[in-house]
């Protein structure tokens, strides 16, 4: 499955970058807001003055011009297909050069500065609502040499020029400080909720339906979240561990950016400890570290290393915080719900082997692996002798006991690639791939002797029927010649192992 990855320029956590939604919202106003002022002061500059500085008035025009071309350049350029970095870049060029424009119109004029001056700002809140924070730092210096240039050439010198420019560049603090508490703020929380969507909208492309609580489907899925976690958190590095709970040892699950660099150093970080004993988010100015689920490995825990350490840890940090810890909880615990259900379907909830229907299934994929492969393929059916008769005498408890300690016998002396089920009653298949009737028949002989060793006190034989596959014949008819040869080895004694070529008919 193709990952998806973070797109970082569009789930950003504060103004460091501007999102999608930001830079349309912010070019949307900017654009009324031109519309509106430029008309007006040029109405009002032909309209009031008899005395027009037409190379300032044609200046005007030129920036006007100037920037119309530039964002047609700019779109030809891209196709329409730029970053909200570029887009973003662009009209922070534009608002530049309209700042240029306005003060263009008023230098044209001979009046006061403080009537036109003041259009100004509509620029600065512009440039702070689009752009980062080394735009707004520039357009606000730009601004200020404007309005400097404004009021020289209108003749404000000594006292006056100095209380103009103290004016105006305490205006132009509080109008920034104003966007960083509001505009900033609710910008902020838009792109928060935005980067926790998308990594819920990651997680939900998993797929979820074929999973296993193995260490390799935690780290597919960590992996695909973890270029998110920076969008909400400010980090430096991100990495999940797996803690095993009998070893008390830290494994490297997943890590960002690098995942091949080592990490170890923040599995040993104290709160890591702490985090995992009393289950919570644990904060610190350099680190977060959080409790994400369990995996079959053990506990999982993310540990952050923040790229601007906060020494205050305010309540919003510790609540997205939290936030962010309860999206992979819901993920790792959505994983472990659906295996749970895919499990249960395919096993015997007494002794836990593989049930039926994961029989046949299985089934089919060895025989053909075997057909590709052009190898052996043998399949056993066990039976537990006179278990009906053990039941009535010893109750069912114990006859339950007995086959679940046959399940383990068996589970423990096969090899992984074999499969052991549960038939049905005290009937078992064992399916062994690359096995032919020979090794088969060692094997089942040694299990049988283990089926009475693991019972001793009991007394409990086992009759088995063998047989290897012919290549051609389904599933059922493959079980049903080993059950064949079962019949035979109960109606010859029992406690026994009979095995039927591919061949043999009867």
């Amino acid at each position: 499955m193709r990952a998806r990855t973070a797109d970082a320029s569009s789930v950003r956590f504060d103004l460091v970058h501007p999102t999608p939604r930001q830079l349309r919202d912010g070019v949307t106003c900017g654009l009324i807001a031109e519309s509106i002022m430029v008309p007006v002061l040029l109405t009002l500059t032909f309209v009031n003055h008899t005395s027009v500085r037409w190379g300032y008035m044609l200046a005007a025009v030129g920036c006007i011009v100037a920037s119309i071309a530039y964002q047609g350049v700019f779109t030809l350029a891209t196709r329409g297909e730029a970053s909200v970095r570029s887009q973003a870049n662009t009209w922070f060029v534009i608002a530049c050069l309209a700042l240029a424009g306005l003060a263009c119109i008023e230098l044209s004029t001979a009046t006061p500065a403080a009537l036109y001056t003041p259009a100004m700002l509509v620029g600065v809140i512009f440039v702070s609502i689009v752009g980062d924070r080394r735009m707004q730092v520039i357009v606000d210096l730009y601004a200020m040499a404007l309005i400097a240039l404004i009021g020289w050439v209108q003749g404000l010198r000594g006292g006056e020029f100095l209380v103009s420019m103290v004016i105006y560049a305490s205006t132009i603090a509080v109008v920034n400080f104003i966007c960083a508490r509001t505009v900033g703020s609710l910008t902020g929380q838009i792109n928060f909720s935005q980067s926790l969507d998308s990594l819920n909208e990651c997680f939900d492309e998993v797929g979820i339906d074929a999973a296993r609580p193995t260490s390799e489907t935690f780290a597919e899925i960590f992996s695909r979240g973890l270029p998110y976690v920076a969008s909400i958190v400010p980090a430096q590095r991100v990495a999940v561990f797996t803690r095993s709970g009998s070893l008390q040892r830290y494994t490297l699950l997943a890590s960002w950016p690098d995942i091949t660099a080592d990490a170890g150093d923040l599995a040993r970080l104290p709160a890591v400890a702490t985090s995992l004993a009393n289950n919570s988010v644990e904060l610190d100015p350099w680190h977060c570290v959080m409790p994400v689920g369990y995996a079959q490995d053990g506990e999982l825990v993310m540990v952050i290393e923040r790229s601007v350490p906060d020494g205050s840890i305010d309540p919003r940090t510790a609540e997205e915080v939290g936030l962010l810890a309860a999206a992979f909880l819901r993920i790792t615990s959505r994983v472990n719900f659906v295996n749970g259900l895919h499990t249960e379907s395919r096993t015997d909830p007494l002794t836990g082997l593989a049930n039926r229907r994961s029989l046949m299934e299985r089934m089919e994929m060895e025989m053909a692996h075997a057909l590709r492969a052009e190898t052996p393929l043998s399949v056993a059916m066990i039976d537990i002798d006179h278990f009906k008769d053990f039941n009535d005498r010893y109750g069912h408890v114990v006859g339950d006991t007995v086959l679940r300690s046959v399940a383990a016998m068996m589970v423990s002396n096969t090899r992984d690639q074999d499969l052991v089920a549960r038939y049905g009653g005290e009937e078992f298949c064992l399916v062994l791939p690359d096995t032919d009737l020979l090794g088969g028949h060692h094997l089942l002989d040694q299990l049988r002797n283990g089926g009475r060793d693991s019972t001793t006190d009991l007394g409990v034989t086992m009759s088995v029927g063998l047989t290897s596959w012919d290549g051609i014949e389904d599933p059922m008819s493959f079980i049903d010649r080993a059950d064949r040869a079962l019949y035979q080895a109960k109606s010859s004694g029992r406690d026994r192992v009979v095995s039927i070529a591919a061949y043999t008919e009867s």
